[in-house]
């Protein structure tokens, strides 16, 4: 394997890195890729076909062989010499590196200081599937902790392979738990996240501010908790992930595309109101490509200010050609 194959493997854009390709990848980010893509084509969560048995391979030969262009910053440095030595986990994963272990690797690097063993066993049991989900799961647990479970589980079902019906039935018994929460769910239009519209929610005469790009928000009331669930209302061709990023399906007529190159035409994608192109010089006649559009989606997400507009995610257009 080389070095632009590798990339390729971890879906890391080769545009985004260092002109000199061999410059140090932060490993931070490589083990976040790593680990998201370990999860979603972990064979054991893809009923151990061939196809997601190579897949996964080829995913792990990518990461052991990047991992050698990787420097660990000080952060890195000083998280790893401080993780627990009962869990001897070894970063420098194999192809029969269990789920359960790269979903706990994945969630140490998603929650950090808000990562505890017993987070790890709730959300195992949960994703994979060793126990009901009920009331007595969370029977022990506080309310910031149950909270900090609903919210990696709903950030992050995509890649865990989790339906929104599982994401429901746990919000539903958290909420049953604490009847100090408030919850309130919300479905704005793709043109709302990308215009910034905030909601105005009035709770006991008291107003909050909503933005609703955000797929949750928390507030603290003089009643309670309030919980505000932000659900898009999207077309069946759109998704967003958690960074924010919007990812749309195009699919082209073979017949329609000759008409565009014969004619010099641009390929535009409709968003809601928006209307992107893509030149027709990026493109390339093969069955699937994607398109990368930089910094032109919706806003990203800043932990720090949730009003900050300042940054906006990516769109990557999967681009399919049918006969």
């Amino acid at each position: 394997m080389d070095y632009n194959t590798a990339l390729h493997v971890l879906e890391i854009d080769v545009c985004e890195l260092p002109n000199n390709i061999y410059d140090k990848l932060n490993l931070k980010y490589l083990k976040k890729k790593y680990h998201k893509l370990a999860l979603k084509y972990h064979p054991d969560k893809n009923d151990n076909t061939q196809e997601s048995n190579d897949k996964f391979k080829k995913i792990n030969e990518a990461y052991n062989f990047l991992i050698q262009f990787c420097e660990e910053d000080n952060e890195e440095i000083n998280e790893q010499q401080t993780n627990d030595a009962d869990e001897n986990l070894n970063d420098s994963l194999n192809y029969n590196f269990d789920y359960v272990d790269i979903l706990r690797l994945f969630m140490k690097g998603i929650l950090r200081g808000k990562y505890s063993k017993l987070i790890s066993k709730i959300v195992g049991e949960i994703v994979v599937g060793y126990k009901k989900i009920s009331v007595k799961l969370f029977e022990d647990l506080d309310k910031t902790t149950c909270l900090n479970i609903y919210r990696f589980l709903s950030k992050y079902r995509s890649t865990l392979h989790l339906s929104q019906e599982i994401i429901e039935e746990i919000k539903i018994i958290i909420l049953k738990k604490y009847d100090n929460v408030l919850t309130y769910k919300l479905n704005p239009t793709i043109n709302d996240l990308f215009n910034n519209n905030i909601y105005k929610l009035c709770v006991e005469n008291k107003l909050y501010l909503v933005p609703l790009w955000y797929n949750e928000v928390y507030f603290d009331s003089p009643d309670g908790e309030i919980f505000v669930i932000c659900e898009p209302d999207l077309s069946p061709n759109i998704t967003i992930d958690e960074e924010n990023n919007i990812y749309v399906n195009k699919e082209i007529v073979f017949s329609d595309l000759h008409n565009y190159f014969v004619n010099n035409l641009n390929l535009t994608i409709g968003i809601g109101e928006k209307v992107f192109e893509i030149p027709l010089e990026d493109l390339y006649i093969k069955k699937e490509q994607y398109y990368k559009i930089k910094n032109k989606g919706i806003t990203k997400i800043m932990n720090d200010d949730i009003y900050d507009i300042s940054e906006k995610a990516n769109i990557i257009i999967k681009i399919s050609i049918v006969c």
